[in-house]
């Protein structure tokens, strides 16, 4: 692990001290865009302690943590209830909000029994959110199958939600349903939302280029503007594809058009130390800066 010494003498302290957003002036920020991280890559290596330690430093100060797949932070739903009380209390100490935890909950198999399982599973995952005082839990749709038409797996996808939704309100808990898989088009999430009708069900954009075919980016996010829940998925901001499309110049004028408030949260390859993960980090924020124009 860099020790805070290391860091300081390496070049992620330059980046850093340029780029951090003064801790005091993000907490005190209620409202807006803001430029949070998700664990799946980078992050993936860091304990909650280095998590609270680190993100900070680029004025990170939202973050979602994966589950299921081993990773430093620790926390699964095998978790003690000591384990989710003490972490809980780590996060609501620190100026990193803990705003979600992200699952791969689905609920599109034609088998019974799995569905039955996921949806489960999902009500555990839910109380194992409420424990942590995490703002929601990430799930998928996921995927239309052979032999069964498109219009019965959105169903289906809506029931289990119709289910779950309600559980996640009693807990304090946004249910995120996020833009993955064949199902998970953002006209079909829309229509999923609309026959849920539950506030308890959200919905999570994933920035897929995918988003832009069709009828195009404007119009399915419009599409999905009356549901979303309060964090978006976004991936490497310097992508030169999504740079010459204006991808992210677009959604990020619609979130702050509409009004929205949440955490984008970054998801971006890992790098081979914490110097590499640094300097890669301190680069995005730079552009969600660009991006946002300073007013996130």
């Amino acid at each position: 692990m860099m020790t805070r010494r290391d860091f300081m003498m390496s070049g992620g302290a330059a980046l850093a001290a340029a780029l951090a957003v003064p801790a005091a002036k993000a907490r005190a920020a209620k409202n807006g865009v803001q430029l949070g991280l998700t664990t799946y890559q980078i992050g993936s290596r860091w304990t909650v302690a280095e998590l609270i330690e680190f993100l900070p430093r680029f004025g990170l100060f939202g973050v979602e943590i994966r589950t299921d797949m081993k990773y430093a932070h620790g926390l699964e739903l095998t978790s003690s209830k000591a384990a989710r009380a003490e972490a809980a209390k780590r996060f609501a100490d620190s100026p990193v909000k803990l705003v979600g935890v992200a699952s791969g909950e689905r609920y599109d198999s034609p088998d019974a029994a799995r569905l039955a399982r996921a949806i489960e599973r999902t009500k555990e995952m839910l109380q194992f959110c409420a424990d942590l005082g995490a703002g929601g839990l990430r799930v998928f749709p996921n995927d239309f199958h052979k032999d069964v038409p498109q219009e019965k797996t959105l169903d289906q996808i809506a029931t289990s939600l119709k289910l779950l939704a309600p559980v996640a309100t009693s807990l304090g808990v946004e249910l995120r349903l996020e833009a993955h898989g064949s199902a998970g088009l953002l006209p079909h999430l829309a229509t999923i939302a609309k026959a849920v009708d539950h506030p308890g069900l959200r919905l999570k954009l994933n920035s897929d280029f995918r988003d832009t075919k069709g009828e195009g980016l404007a119009a399915n996010l419009e599409k999905v503007a009356p549901y979303l829940g309060s964090t978006v998925h976004v991936h490497d901001l310097t992508a030169a594809s999504y740079t010459a499309a204006k991808f992210y110049e677009t959604q990020c004028a619609f979130l702050k058009r509409i009004g929205w408030s949440g955490f984008c949260l970054l998801e971006i390859g890992d790098k081979p130390d914490n110097e590499a993960r640094f300097k890669e980090i301190a680069k995005q924020k730079q552009r969600w800066d660009e991006l946002i124009k300073g007013d996130a």
